[in-house]
């Protein structure tokens, strides 16, 4: 991509069929990536990344940067990658048994900005996989900035001012189903989401246009409505026919004898 001024190494784990990961070093800072296809680590993922942006999250100005890789001529996508900040994620949607509840739920949230380059493909890619993934709210910059077909490269060069950018294209078609992806995988698809998550703050994504009063007020209006307040699964508030129903179990979400006796489920609000 640029070898002065981006690298990427692989760091040691004890279980690597498990999960990789690795160190993307972009113009001195360092971007902390994941890669897995187990649904346990990506739902870990999910939920540090839902408590360190909490604030971010409730006053809608989450920006997260978003794409996918595919092999060629597919109409599915291999992975998803996904980066806020420094810390990324790669899940390896081929080798996926399922995906996560809090996935999906952060995937549909509409008050997160999901921001990428030219990736008017994403949103089909992801909902043609096996796993029919929707991204709720998915903005591709170029095209609402005005650049028309400007490259990422040059997009982020004039937006942030980091030149010689290269996406090298033998590495973009190249095998992205297979599992143990090399290092010029992993960094092309790092920088790929890292660079759209700045741009998508650059730009102005990330702004609070307004205080939050109005969302707040009814939000709480929303808790007291139903057959209850809920629970706080995950960062979320769920009522107790949702938590409860057995048609939500699988091996990341078990049913919950304690919360699911409903004098317990409510008591749990004030603990």
């Amino acid at each position: 991509m640029n070898p002065r001024h981006i690298t990427t190494a692989r760091h040691h784990n004890q279980n690597p069929q498990r999960s990789q990961t690795f160190t993307t070093t972009f113009f001195s800072t360092a971007i902390q990536t994941t890669v897995t296809s187990i649904p346990a680590i990506a739902r870990q993922w999910v939920n540090d990344l839902r408590n360190n942006y909490a604030d971010s999250l409730y006053s809608s100005t989450l920006v997260i940067g978003l794409g996918v890789q595919w092999q060629p001529y597919s109409n599915a996508a291999s992975t998803l990658q996904l980066c806020v900040d420094t810390d990324c994620l790669i899940f390896q949607l081929s080798h996926a048994p399922n995906i996560p509840a809090t996935l999906r739920r952060l995937l549909s949230d509409d008050r997160i900005t999901f921001v990428g380059v030219h990736n008017g493909r994403d949103r089909n890619l992801l909902e043609g996989s096996d796993h029919q993934l929707h991204v709720e709210y998915l903005i591709d910059l170029a095209r609402e900035e005005g650049y028309g077909n400007i490259s990422m490269e040059d997009m982020a060069e004039d937006v942030l001012g980091f030149p010689g950018i290269v996406k090298p294209r033998e590495v973009g078609m190249s095998d992205w189903d297979q599992f143990w992806l090399t290092n010029e995988q992993v960094q092309y698809a790092c920088v790929d989401a890292y660079v759209s998550c700045l741009l998508g703050l650059s730009l102005g994504y990330g702004d609070d246009d307004d205080d939050g009063e109005d969302e707040d007020e009814e939000d709480d209006e929303d808790d007291e409505d139903g057959f209850g307040y809920g629970y706080d699964f995950d960062g979320e508030y769920l009522d107790y026919d949702d938590y409860c129903n057995p048609l939500n179990y699988n091996e990341d979400w078990e049913y919950d004898p304690f919360h699911c006796n409903p004098y317990n489920f409510y008591l749990s609000d004030s603990d």
